[in-house]
């Protein structure tokens, strides 16, 4: 192996690797990322043997990116007209330029910075090392491993940042070889930034707000292009459909995994971790449920209900109405008794529409984790 390869590997592996650790390790964060990635983009420059890369219109796909970014922003907050508003929570001050506007900014020019840098060498590992690096530091901004201490939160980690940044990380990456770093740090900066610098922002749920993240920069990619990129490549017609049939699958199931894992929506997923209703649904399958919106619920129905915090998947026993308020009695399949008490509507999560065996596994095993 030469030895510019061997500085090559080296570095992109070591960069991914202690992005990764960073992400982990407690007590760490932004910070510790943007003086890594700050140190890692002075090395790449000096190190890494230099490639012109391949760059066409730049000056305008640099316009256009700051123009979708503004745009974006400037939709986002019309939303708020349906929204609402609330305060954000970094109130610009010193404290949110030191703690969250400059490490942010440095992040995302420097991991713009070693992308190109590393793109430009034409090599399949350290491309695939540097688009892994560029989607953990884009994590690092909005999270932090460490935080974690629940399922539940996990689960939120995996759909509002992990599944938006490794998506949007494969747009960046493609904008990057073809036109250089410029625009997509401008692009990153616009639509990353106004919640540090703005005092108020709409109340866009979390999940619409992670699905955005996630579609947009893939929306700016198809826009440029095809404006600009398949006037300089012309592929052949068989293999460009192919490529859009692949991308819309992909699309799909990934803004159907981040709509049932935030149960923002109408439907959502829910895995069985006990033996309550062994039989129709059992331990490790999990339920699709649609959400309740005051439709009539029947004797014998699976519903979702939260009861002292939990949420229940079990069946409808008996329905009584006292004094103009409707009762609820549940019971789990395999169990010999009732639920104590009886709940209400107010109670009632959704009705349960499917389930699908055995999936449900992997997160009783991950949630043993969290809970010994």
């Amino acid at each position: 192996m030469y030895i510019d390869k061997k500085k090559l590997y080296i570095t992109s592996i070591l960069l991914f690797v202690l992005l990764s650790a960073i992400l982990f390790v407690p007590f760490s964060g932004r910070i510790t990322a943007a003086v890594l990635l700050l140190a890692g983009a002075v090395l790449t420059c000096v190190i890494i043997k230099k490639r012109k890369a391949v760059s066409f219109n730049k000056t305008q796909v640099l316009m256009l990116m700051s123009v979708i970014g503004a745009t974006y922003v400037a939709l986002y907050y019309l939303s708020g007209l349906y929204f609402g508003f609330h305060r954000s929570e970094q109130i610009f001050s010193l404290n949110s330029i030191l703690n969250y506007i400059i490490p942010i900014s440095v992040i995302i020019v420097t991991s713009e910075i070693i992308r190109v840098v590393l793109l430009a060498q034409e090599d399949k590992v350290s491309d695939i090392f540097s688009y892994l690096s560029a989607a953990v530091a884009q994590m690092l901004i909005f999270y932090n491993f460490s935080e974690i201490t629940s399922y539940f939160k996990f689960m939120d980690f995996v759909g509002m940042v992990i599944l938006p940044a490794l998506i949007s990380g494969a747009a960046y990456h493609s904008l990057a070889k073809n036109f250089g770093c410029y625009p997509n740090i401008a692009f990153r900066l616009i639509t990353t930034l106004y919640p540090f610098i703005i005092p108020y922002e709409p109340a866009v749920p979390d999940a619409i707000d992670a699905l955005v993240r996630l579609l947009l920069p893939l929306i700016a990619y198809m826009f440029i292009s095809a404006l600009y990129i398949r006037k300089v490549r012309k592929a052949k017609k068989s293999g460009g459909k192919a490529q859009v049939a692949v991308f819309s699958v992909i699309l799909v199931l990934m803004i159907s995994l981040v709509m049932l894992i935030s149960c923002k929506f109408r439907f959502g997923a829910l895995v069985i971790a006990t033996e309550s209703m062994t039989g129709e649904i059992n331990k490790g399958d999990a339920v699709i449920y649609d959400s309740y919106d005051g439709k009539t619920i029947t004797e014998g129905q699976i519903i979702v209900f939260e009861k002292r915090g939990a949420l229940f998947v079990h069946r409808v026993d008996m329905i009584e109405n006292i004094n103009g308020t409707t009762r609820f009695y549940t019971k789990g399949d395999a169990n010999d008794e009732r639920d104590d008490g009886y709940i209400t509507a107010s109670a009632i999560v959704g009705t349960v529409e499917a389930k699908v065996p055995f999936v449900g596994y992997p997160t009783i095993w991950l949630n043993s984790l969290f809970h010994g």
